[in-house]
């Protein structure tokens, strides 16, 4: 029987609720963590990394994590202010699954939408306009990315975990 940890980092809660649905849906032994926390990963054969999208790519503890993962078969997700089919999610799906050690295989990748922290926003940052400026199109998929992650996304979360299970 398979047993699989879930590992998630979240900065707006975004990321651990993806991770409780990715954890849910998983069949057989299974554990849930966030990252950072020192665990033991030998014993298990598929590991789902999560993480929020920072720089293009993932969090500062998500990508030590990455780093650190020998030999085994990973699944990578995020949540991200991002549309889900830009190019700048695939980057943050692609640049996280590059830190994996080779000896380690990505199995697959999967996104979705989540709130941007305040920060990111500009609303506590003084340099906003010089950094991200607030296009229309930039406001109008903030708003949207306030909405989620929804129903919807959770629920493709738990089919895409149950794929990635299949795949291994």
């Amino acid at each position: 029987m398979m047993k699989s940890l879930v590992l998630w980092s979240s900065r707006t809660g975004n990321t651990k609720k993806v991770a409780e649905a990715i954890y849910e849906a998983l069949p057989g032994e299974k554990d849930i963590l966030e990252e950072g926390r020192e665990k033991d990963i030998s014993s298990y054969d598929l590991i789902f990394v999560g993480f929020w999208a920072f720089r293009r790519g993932a969090d500062m503890v998500a990508r030590r994590t990455l780093a650190k993962i020998e030999g085994k078969k990973v699944a990578i997700y995020a949540t991200a202010g991002a549309w889900p089919d830009s190019p700048a999610a695939k980057d943050y799906l692609e640049n996280a699954a590059s830190l994996l050690p080779e000896s380690s295989e990505c199995v697959g990748t999967w996104i979705c939408q989540g709130r941007v922290n305040s920060f990111h926003t500009g609303k506590r940052n003084p340099n906003k306009e010089q950094v991200h400026p607030l296009t229309p199109e930039r406001l109008e998929r903030l708003q949207e990315a306030e909405k989620h992650p929804d129903e919807k996304d959770l629920d493709d979360a738990k089919k895409w975990a149950l794929e990635m299970v299949k795949k291994v």
